[in-house]
C-alpha cells in the first residue's frame, strides 16, 4: 500500500500548466482556497482523490462555477481527459474487504438452496445495517455474541425441519396483511379474487394443520367483536406449500347499483358481491397450492347498519394463522430430507457419502478430509442416522466456512501485488454478487475445473435466481425501502392507500427487471418509452385504455407526460414530504442515486423551509425553496440540488401531473449547473440521457460497490473507467455492465492489506 502511495504522490505528471492558472487558480489559491483546496503549484497529480473529485465536478458542469470564465467544452473536455490519463496510468488496484459474514438474505436463500428448505428466516435475524447505500459490505457485517446466539437457535430449527426431527408440539404462525384489502387480482392471486394474503409456508410434518383467517375490525359491527373463520387441512405432506385466502367474485350476477358505500376493502361498484348490503353476499376462499379446501358465506352487516355502527364497505381481511401439525405422522418424507439422504443406513459411508456434497455446496469448494472430520464424528455419535445428520447438519450451518465468506492470501503476496483470487472465491464471488447465494453444483464444478469463464455469468443471469439483482441490488441502489416509509396525508390525499403504492412499487420493479432482463441500454432508464401498469395505475395518471388488475407493458407516445424513472409515481413520492412536494429531495435524489454525486448534508444551522405566505398569498414549494436558499451558507449545494427538483414539479405528491401548485401556476423551467437550460420533466431527461457517459459512471460504480462488498475509494476509479469505456459501443446494455464488472479487476483480484 505504501508503495502505492508513493507512486501517486511522485510519479503522476505534473498538472501545472496554463489552463489551471487561468480557470482553477482564481478560486483554488492558497489566499482564497475555496472548498479547502489550493491548485497553485501543484506539483503532481497528488493525492489521487482531489483530482478524480476536480475531474468530477467538471464533466457535471459544476466547475468552473457559473459566473466565472469559462473555456470552450473541449478544452474542458480534454483537461478531463488528461487527468484521466494519467490517473489511469498508475498500477491496477484490486483491493479487498475484510472478512464479511453473509446477510440475512443470503442466509436464507443458502439454507433454501442447500436444503431445499424456503423459510421466512429473515425474521428469525436482525436487519442488517446498510453501508454505502447496500446491505453487502463488509465492514458493517461483524459478528456479535448475541447475533451468534440468534444464528445457534436458527441452525437448530433448520437442522430439525430437514430432517423431520425434533418436536411435534403444534404451533401458531401469524401472517399480518402487508398489502391493500382492495385491489382485485393481487400479485399471485386467483384470477376474480379481491385482497386477501398469500404465503408460502413450510409445513414442518405430514399431519393436519388449521388455517384461520380474521376480518379486520372495520368489517363488524361493534356488537360482533373479533370474527374468524376456521378450517382444517387433513394430511398435508411436509414441505412448502402455498397458502392463500381471499375474497372471491366468482359466479356473482351483477344485480344493478346499490348505496354507494365503501371502506378499506374497496370501493363500490354497483351491483357485485363486494358491496356490504347488496343482494348478494360476500365469501371468502382457502385454498392450498392454487386448490379451493373451504368456502363460508359472510354474513356481516348490511347497508342500514353499515350506516349507523360501522366502517361501510366491503370486508377486509386482518391476518391469517396456520397451526399444527395435528395427528403428526411418523417418518415424514419432506423434499429436504429427500435430498439430503442419499442412503439409508447409519453406517462410516453413507454418513460420508451423505455429508461430503452437502459440505462443499456450504463451503463452496472442494473439501478434504480434514474438512470432514468433525462433522463425521458428530453423526457418528448419534443414536440413528436421521439425529446424526441433525445434529451434523446444525455443526455445519455454525462453521465459519459457512457463515463468512473466506478468502486467503496466496504465499508470498505483498501490498503492491494484486493476484487473483482462487476459481473458488470467484464463483462465490460471482453467486453472491448475481444471485445473492451459494454456488449451485454447476459453478462449483467449472470452478473445480478451471473454466469460470463468461458463459458461466450469462447462464446465471438467465437463471431465475437472478431475480436477486432486481430484489436486492436495484432496490438498494434506487433507493426503493424508503417507499415503504412514504405516508402522505390522508387529508390531502384522500386517494392514496396500501394498494396505490403496492402498484407505484410494482411499475417500478417491473420495468427495471425488464432493462436488466432484456438488455436494454441503460438510457432507458432515464426516458424508456414505456411502463408496466395495471388499470388503477393507468387510471391515476390519465392513460386509458388499460383494463384489468394485471399489470403489462404499456406503450407511450412522445407527447406522453409519463416515461423514465422519473416520472414513476414511486419515486415521486418517496420524494416528497406527506403534505407537498420537495424540489430538494427530488433533486437530491437524482444527485445520490443516478450520478451518484451526493450534496454534503446541510450544516447544523441551517433554518427549516419557510412555508408563510408572502404578498398575500401560498407561495409554491419552488417559490419557497427559492426563498430558502436566499440564505447564503445554502445557495452552494441548492444550485446543484435544486435546478433537478424544479424540473419535476408538474407532478404532485402521489406522481399525478398538474399545472397549478396552489392555485398559481407551475414554472418547470430552470438552468442546471454549467449552464445547460431544462424544461420540465423532458427537459431533465433529455439532459440526463446526454450525459449517459456520467450516468453510466454512476451506475458501475455502484454496481461494482455492490459485487465487492467495500465501499470504493480513489484508487478504484480506473477499473470503474475501464468497464464505461468497455461497455460504451453496445450503449450501456445492463448485462454488458454487470458481465463487465465480473471481469475487473476489483472484482476478480485481491490484494495483500498493510500490516
Amino acid at each position: 500500500m505504501r508503495s502505492i502511495l508513493l507512486f501517486y504522490f511522485v510519479a503522476l505528471a505534473a498538472p501545472a500548466d496554463e489552463f489551471t492558472a487561468k480557470y482553477c487558480e482564481t478560486c483554488h489559491n492558497p489566499e482564497a482556497k475555496m472548498g479547502g483546496l489550493s491548485l497553485r503549484g501543484v506539483a503532481s497529480y497528488s493525492p489521487v482523490e482531489i483530482w478524480e473529485k476536480v475531474a468530477k465536478r467538471i464533466r457535471a458542469g459544476e466547475m468552473p462555477p457559473a459566473g466565472a470564465p469559462r473555456p470552450e467544452a473541449a478544452a474542458l473536455a480534454a483537461y478531463v481527459a488528461r487527468i484521466h490519463n494519467t490517473l489511469d496510468s498508475a498500477p491496477a488496484y484490486a483491493g479487498r474487504p475484510v472478512v464479511r459474514r453473509l446477510n440475512r438474505t443470503e442466509y436464507k436463500n443458502a439454507i433454501r438452496d442447500l436444503l431445499a428448505l424456503d423459510l421466512p428466516l429473515t425474521g428469525d435475524l436482525p436487519q442488517d445495517p446498510f453501508a454505502a447505500g447496500f446491505d453487502t459490505i463488509a465492514d458493517a457485517l461483524s459478528m456479535s455474541p448475541l447475533l451468534l446466539e440468534r444464528y445457534l437457535k436458527v441452525a437448530r430449527r433448520v437442522s430439525e425441519l430437514a430432517m423431520g426431527t425434533g418436536d411435534a408440539t403444534p404451533v401458531v404462525e401469524i401472517f399480518p396483511a402487508k398489502d391493500t384489502q382492495a385491489a382485485w387480482q393481487g400479485e399471485g392471486m386467483p384470477i376474480g379474487t379481491r385482497g386477501g394474503i398469500r404465503v408460502t409456508h413450510y409445513f414442518p410434518r405430514d399431519g393436519d394443520y388449521d388455517l384461520r383467517a380474521f376480518l379486520v375490525k372495520e368489517s363488524l359491527t361493534p356488537a360482533e367483536g373479533v370474527r374468524f373463520f376456521r378450517t382444517r387441512v387433513s394430511k398435508v405432506k411436509a414441505g412448502n406449500h402455498t397458502v392463500i385466502v381471499t375474497f372471491p367474485d366468482e359466479f356473482a350476477e351483477r344485480e344493478g347499483p346499490v348505496s354507494n358505500v365503501s371502506g378499506i376493502g374497496g370501493a363500490a361498484l354497483g351491483g357485485p358481491l363486494d358491496v356490504l348490503g347488496s343482494a348478494v353476499r360476500p365469501s371468502i376462499d382457502f385454498r392450498v397450492d392454487g386448490k379451493r379446501v373451504k368456502r363460508f358465506e359472510i354474513f356481516g352487516m348490511n347497508a342500514g347498519e353499515a350506516a349507523f355502527d360501522g366502517q361501510p364497505g366491503p370486508p377486509a381481511l386482518a391476518r391469517i394463522e396456520i397451526a399444527g401439525p395435528y395427528n403428526a405422522a411418523s417418518g415424514t418424507e419432506s423434499v429436504s430430507r429427500q435430498r439430503i439422504l442419499t442412503c439409508r443406513d447409519h453406517t462410516p459411508a453413507c454418513v460420508e457419502q451423505i455429508l461430503r456434497p452437502l459440505v462443499r455446496r456450504a463451503f463452496r469448494r472442494d473439501v478434504n478430509d480434514d474438512d470432514l472430520r468433525p462433522f463425521l464424528a458428530a453423526a457418528r455419535g448419534a443414536a440413528d442416522l436421521d439425529s446424526g445428520i441433525s445434529a451434523a447438519l446444525r455443526e455445519i450451518l455454525l462453521s465459519p466456512d459457512f457463515l463468512f465468506r473466506l478468502e486467503f492470501d496466496p504465499p508470498g503476496a505483498r501490498p503492491d501485488d494484486p493476484r487473483e483470487v482462487t476459481p473458488f472465491e470467484f464463483a462465490s464471488r460471482l453467486s453472491f454478487f448475481l444471485w445473492s447465494t451459494i454456488p449451485d453444483d454447476a459453478l462449483l464444478n467449472a470452478a473445480a475445473a478451471g473454466r469460470v469463464d463468461e458463459g458461466e455469468v450469462r447462464r446465471m443471469l438467465a437463471d431465475p435466481k437472478a431475480g436477486a439483482l432486481i430484489d436486492n441490488f436495484a432496490a438498494q441502489w434506487l433507493g426503493l425501502p424508503a417507499l415503504q416509509e412514504a405516508e402522505p396525508d390522508r387529508q390531502l390525499f384522500p386517494v392514496f392507500d396500501k394498494g396505490l403504492a403496492s402498484a407505484f412499487a410494482s411499475e417500478t420493479r417491473l420495468v427495471v427487471t425488464s432493462l436488466i432482463r432484456e438488455n436494454r441500454k441503460l438510457t432507458e432508464l432515464i426516458d424508456g418509452g414505456y411502463t408496466y401498469l395495471n388499470d388503477r395505475l393507468a387510471a391515476h395518471y390519465g392513460i386509458p385504455g388499460v383494463l384489468g388488475p394485471g399489470f403489462r407493458r404499456v406503450p407511450l407516445s412522445s407527447e406522453s407526460n409519463r416515461g423514465g424513472l422519473l416520472t414513476h409515481g414511486s419515486v415521486l413520492m418517496m420524494t416528497s414530504h406527506s403534505t407537498r412536494t420537495s424540489p430538494v429531495l427530488r433533486g437530491k435524489w437524482i444527485l445520490d442515486n443516478l450520478l451518484h454525486s451526493p450534496p454534503p448534508a446541510p450544516p447544523a444551522n441551517v433554518p427549516p423551509l419557510d412555508e408563510s405566505p408572502a404578498a398575500g398569498r401560498k407561495l409554491t414549494a419552488r417559490e419557497q425553496v427559492e426563498r430558502h436558499k436566499n440564505n447564503p451558507g445554502c445557495a452552494s449545494c441548492h444550485n446543484r440540488i435544486d435546478p433537478l427538483g424544479f424540473a419535476l414539479e408538474n407532478y404532485d405528491v402521489l406522481g399525478r401531473f398538474r399545472t397549478e401548485d396552489g392555485g398559481a401556476a407551475i414554472d418547470s423551467s430552470t438552468v442546471a449547473p454549467g449552464g445547460t437550460a431544462i424544461r420540465g420533466a423532458r427537459g431533465l431527461q433529455a439532459m440526463l440521457t446526454a450525459r449517459e457517459d456520467e450516468l453510466a459512471h454512476a451506475t458501475v460504480e455502484r454496481l461494482l460497490t455492490y459485487a465487492v462488498g467495500r465501499e470504493l475509494d480513489a484508487r478504484d476509479q480506473p477499473a470503474v473507467r475501464a468497464i464505461v469505456r468497455q461497455t460504451k459501443s453496445g450503449g450501456y446494455r445492463f448485462q454488458d455492465l454487470i458481465a463487465a464488472v465480473t471481469q475487473s479487476v476489483p472484482f476478480r483480484m485481491r490484494q495483500k492489506l498493510e500490516p
